[in-house]
């Protein structure tokens, strides 16, 4: 069964004896589902409970006490979930790193936390983390699934944890450490990806984490079958709460992804119910579909319009009956085969993690597949706010939780006060101080509460643009406009102390060369294609219509156009997929600057 009620979330001490609970009540459950050669195979609450229990005695023989910090860097699978009930089950802190951090991002994580131990996969995560490892003073050992050939003395296999049959005794410490696990303990240091300078650790309880579970039915009913694909980084706090901590709290499965490249096609295998997911990810799949669309004959082009269309009336209740019938129809040919991509069994997309355009909303919420788009942030467990999926408000992040308070401040800062939020930054008194007010957290971003209660975010509060006649410019804003035009993928907009606005963009491949082929145009390759003036003119053109309801103080003049997207390698993307505009500007800020010459 699911829990849709906060019964045994109200009565559980902490996150693992949460989970234990679950467990006691529903044994035979699929807890996880693991891809093999033979498809999606279930792991079942009973099991996944005997292999934590196995994993934390490993542990605590290993020497790890209760406020000890435990590093983590996995690709997400179901051993994340084994590792981190474990370290929690016996008090000890966990500490998650994104797989794609380099050795000195590693390094400096596990020195500013202080671990002593870490666990890993093997591959990359393993040979990043080992590199990094000659430069952490207090790691003792390392641990890694897949050793490879790698020689370190710190080294060992993950199976060493996890013992056979642990024996009475064994079992009776650990009770007795899970016993000692209070809402108040610490539970994980997850350091922010932070678009500026070195990532802060964010301190979060076992309690912080459960204040956001508690506000979860209040938003979303849980059906018998549910099931989540889990996919977006562990390490980053949406999809630790949303993605990990949520599913196994109120007795729901969790499918795991092959590899981020892989979610389309693990889709149609697994057949999720629930998806956690982030804007980007969203804007690159409507960018295709429409690209793919394009491709196709005027006959199909055009049902494909009239659907979406009468779909998007039929969500603001304005159809006629002959017009009711000729949706049903249309969604037969046109919608459903879109839904089947997604498993066919979707039924709502969570988004948070950054804005989401009305445009892309509207665009899922014609097919079918709804998204609750929330607001967060990693000193908020994360979440701070969410659409009821019995009432949405495409544009909005939704209506606070119910056990904080948000409010307004003079400036339009938006403040959170309540459990959710952290007890403060490790070893960082100062920025603590300036985070934390009076028991407010300040969120850095500007917004507006509407008479129903409802959240709007409005602005970045550090993001603002003041061109040199002294207007104040929101780029996410413009940005978020310009990526809902399908031939615009990614998009950075320039212009502080400048006379005009400008950008680096990024244009969608698909539909750029097929809108080539159409006109045309001798361009031989894509980069080529990129670096033409007739692609410019078109994207200039997109640009304006675009922008058009904006002030002529917003509108972009100039443009140049990479033939390459921004990427999480190259350090211009955070984890999460949202620009680091600092490094953007630092790597490209000569071509920006050329624009006014």
């Amino acid at each position: 069964m699911a829990f849709s009620s906060n019964v045994l979330l109200d009565s559980a001490s902490s996150l693992p004896a949460l989970l234990r609970a679950v467990t006691a009540m529903q044994p035979h459950r699929p807890a996880q589902w693991q891809r093999s050669d033979a498809g999606y195979q279930p792991i079942t609450y009973e099991q996944l409970d005997a292999r934590i229990r196995a994993v934390a005695i490993g542990l605590m023989q290993a020497g790890v006490r209760a406020g000890d910090r435990v590093a983590v860097l996995m690709e997400n699978v179901p051993e994340w979930a084994v590792i981190d009930y474990a370290i929690l089950s016996i008090g000890g802190v966990t500490v998650p790193m994104y797989c794609t951090y380099r050795p000195q991002d590693i390094a400096y994580v596990l020195n500013d936390c202080e671990a002593k131990i870490a666990i890993t996969s093997g591959g990359n995560p393993l040979r990043h983390l080992i590199a990094a490892a000659d430069q952490v003073k207090e790691l003792k050992s390392v641990y890694a699934v897949n050793c490879g050939n790698t020689k370190d003395k710190r080294l060992h296999l993950f199976s060493v944890l996890e013992t056979a049959e642990p024996d009475a005794a064994s079992l009776a410490d650990l009770d007795k450490r899970l016993a000692a696990v209070s809402r108040k303990a610490l539970a994980s240091i997850v350091y922010t990806s932070g678009t500026m300078g070195y990532p802060k650790g964010v301190m979060l309880s076992h309690g912080n984490i459960m204040a956001n579970l508690e506000f979860v039915p209040s938003i979303i009913k849980f059906q018998q079958d549910d099931m989540m694909l889990s996919f977006l980084p562990l390490a980053h706090a949406l999809e630790r709460t949303g993605g990990h901590f949520l599913p196994y709290s109120f007795g729901l499965s969790v499918a795991f992804a092959e590899r981020p490249d892989t979610v389309a096609k693990n889709l149609g295998e697994a057949k999720p119910t629930i998806m956690m997911t982030v804007p980007r990810l969203l804007e690159v799949i409507r960018s295709r579909i429409l690209g793919q669309v394009a491709k196709q004959s005027p006959l199909a082009r055009s049902m494909f319009e009239h659907f979406l269309s009468l779909s998007l009336k039929a969500g603001k209740g304005q159809l006629s009956v002959l017009q009711r019938l000729r949706l049903r129809l249309l969604d037969r040919v046109v919608g459903k085969r879109l839904r089947e991509r997604f498993g066919g069994r979707l039924r709502v997309l969570v988004s948070g993690g950054a804005p989401l355009s009305v445009e892309v909303a509207d665009f899922f919420e014609a097919l079918g597949l709804p998204i609750l788009e929330g607001y967060g942030m990693t000193e908020a467990s994360p979440l701070i706010s969410a659409n009821p999926l019995h009432d949405r408000r495409i544009g909005s992040v939704g209506i606070p939780a119910i056990n904080e308070e948000v409010r307004i401040a003079e400036d339009g800062e938006i403040l959170v006060r309540g459990p959710n939020v952290m007890s403060g930054y490790w070893k960082r008194k100062k920025e603590t101080a300036e985070m934390l007010k009076d028991g407010w957290l300040h969120s850095g971003d500007i917004g507006r509460l509407d008479e129903d209660g409802y959240l709007y975010i409005t602005d970045r509060k550090k993001d603002m643009i003041v061109n040199s006649g002294g207007e104040n410019i929101a780029p996410q804003r413009i940005e978020g406009l310009l990526i809902s035009e399908p031939m615009i993928d990614q998009v950075v907009v320039y212009g502080d102390q400048k006379p005009y606005l400008v950008a680096l963009l990024i244009p969608n491949k698909d539909t750029c060369t097929a809108w080539a082929e159409e006109q045309g145009l001798p361009e031989s390759d894509w980069a080529q294609l990129c670096g033409s003036k007739v692609l410019r003119k078109m994207l200039q053109t997109r640009i304006a219509a675009a922008l058009h309801p904006l002030n002529p103080f917003e509108q972009v003049r100039r443009i140049y156009v990479l033939d390459t997207p921004l990427s999480i390698d190259e350090g211009l993307l955070t984890p999460t997929l949202k620009v680091r505009r600092r490094q953007v500007i630092e790597r490209y800020g000569d071509l920006l600057e050329a624009l006014y010459r």
